[in-house]
């Protein structure tokens, strides 16, 4: 109320210099441009990124040591977390429940998921055991006290092995899943498709399945450990990884190998022919250990040693852009966090890239990330083994509400009003000349 009081006062007083003689006139421009600069300054000053805070927000695994998450919206997320019972698979449909569906306290731990996805129709996937897929349906597409769950018996033909990640690709028939799979010390990818309508619900989603087939191993000549995949448009996928040199030739010695990462675009059709490899780059020592898919058809692969954008024809973007956990929100932003004490934080959008300031050094190493609605949360251990979780507003930069976004606002307020008053007076200047 006081600025808006304030206004007012300060358009008269201008209006009465500007009535005044030339040399009061030139005074008030010089105090205006000397506005303009203090304003410029100010704003610079507060260029800390807003909307951060430091707690768990009320979640309901506040307190727990979080492994993996995966978010629907800021207060509904599936969530992999360690207990003093053990390591439990839990879900939060909204801030005032949540329900436990892998106990470690019966004896039956989450120990062997290495992986959540969270699928178009709503659901959540894992793998709890070789050659087994769940299902758990969300409240959305199954309504009722707890979440119904599908175990799905993959095709164990080719032989037994874990399920290390996947990825959903829809198309015009369905929908298709790559998967990272392991079968002892070999990593290869299977796709599974194409699953059919009614693959939401637990009473039909097994007929959406029956007319799936699960494809041939892909070949791995290149003894690449896979880790992650994500979908790109059509029949491209991609999968991340990374290689290992051993003795003279790769430059280190057996005890100590080198690790390199590596990215591929995959391609795989849905049918019953093995995924080959389209392309394969062999990057700097480090792995990639996040694949973010974007709106627009692409994947954006970030890691320790740089990061690489892959459009949708699965041409590569190689980016000197490192982190170890990165996150998009839904403006198909790229946020790159870097380890503990880090001050600032790499965003990419349009492949624009921006360095964002911290109020304060990280304090702690991120081991799982993700994003909700309008929040981005990081979560992880402090060097005295108490858990952190940060948490970004997405929305706050700019705002009235940040320091920044009220200086422009104060700004363009104070500038549009004196343009306003400068204006009213030469109009009524010329008027009175004109009368004459």
């Amino acid at each position: 109320m006081c600025s808006i009081r304030l206004f007012p006062i300060m358009a008269k007083g201008w209006r009465g210099y500007l009535e005044e003689e030339s040399e009061f006139q030139w005074i008030a421009m010089a105090g205006f441009f000397i506005f303009i600069l203090l304003g410029a300054i100010a704003i610079q000053g507060t260029s800390n990124l807003p909307g951060v805070e430091v707690g768990a927000n009320n979640a309901t695994h506040q307190g727990a040591r979080v492994l993996d998450i995966t978010y629907t919206s800021d207060d509904a997320f599936t969530a992999r977390i360690v207990t003093s019972d053990g390591v439990e698979l839990y879900q939060q449909p909204d801030s005032n429940s949540a329900i436990q569906i892998i106990s470690a306290s019966n004896g039956v731990g989450a120990d062997n998921i290495q992986f959540l996805t969270t699928l178009e129709n709503g659901n959540t996937v894992i793998s709890p055991a070789k050659n087994t897929l769940q299902v758990i349906h969300s409240l959305e597409n199954e309504p009722g006290q707890d979440p119904l769950i599908s175990t799905l018996e993959v095709d164990n033909s080719t032989g037994n092995f874990s399920i290390v990640d996947l990825a959903e690709a829809s198309h015009a028939d369905g929908t298709s899943w790559m998967m990272v799979t392991k079968d002892g010390t070999e990593s290869t990818l299977r796709g599974l498709g194409t699953i059919g309508d009614g693959a939401s619900s637990a009473n039909s989603i097994g007929n959406s399945m029956s007319a799936s087939s699960l494809s041939p191993a892909m070949s791995n000549s290149a003894d690449v450990v896979w880790q992650d995949v994500a979908a790109l448009e059509g029949d491209l996928w991609v999968a991340s990884g990374y290689m290992t040199y051993t003795g003279n030739g790769g430059g280190s010695s057996p005890a100590s190998p080198t690790m390199v990462s590596v990215v591929a675009v995959i391609k795989w059709s849905a049918g019953t022919i093995a995924p080959t490899v389209e392309t394969m780059h062999v990057g700097e020592e480090g792995t990639f250990h996040t694949l973010l898919e974007l709106s627009d058809s692409t994947v954006f692969a970030a890691g320790t040693a740089g990061s690489t954008h892959i459009d949708a024809a699965g041409n590569m973007n190689h980016l000197e852009a490192i982190s170890v956990t990165a996150v998009a929100d839904d403006l198909d932003r790229v946020w790159l966090f870097g380890s503990v004490g880090s001050q600032t934080i790499h965003r990419i959008s349009n492949g624009e890239s921006e360095m964002l300031s911290l109020s304060r050094p990280l304090a702690f190493e991120a081991e799982a990330s993700g994003f909700g609605t309008h929040l981005i949360f990081l979560h992880g251990t402090d060097d005295s083994g108490d858990v952190k979780t940060l948490i970004i507003d997405t929305t706050a930069a700019g705002s009235i509400e940040s320091g920044r976004g009220f200086l422009n606002f104060m700004f363009m307020a104070v500038f549009t009003a004196v343009m306003l008053v400068m204006g009213w007076t030469v109009s009524n200047r010329f008027l009175t000349f004109q009368r004459r």
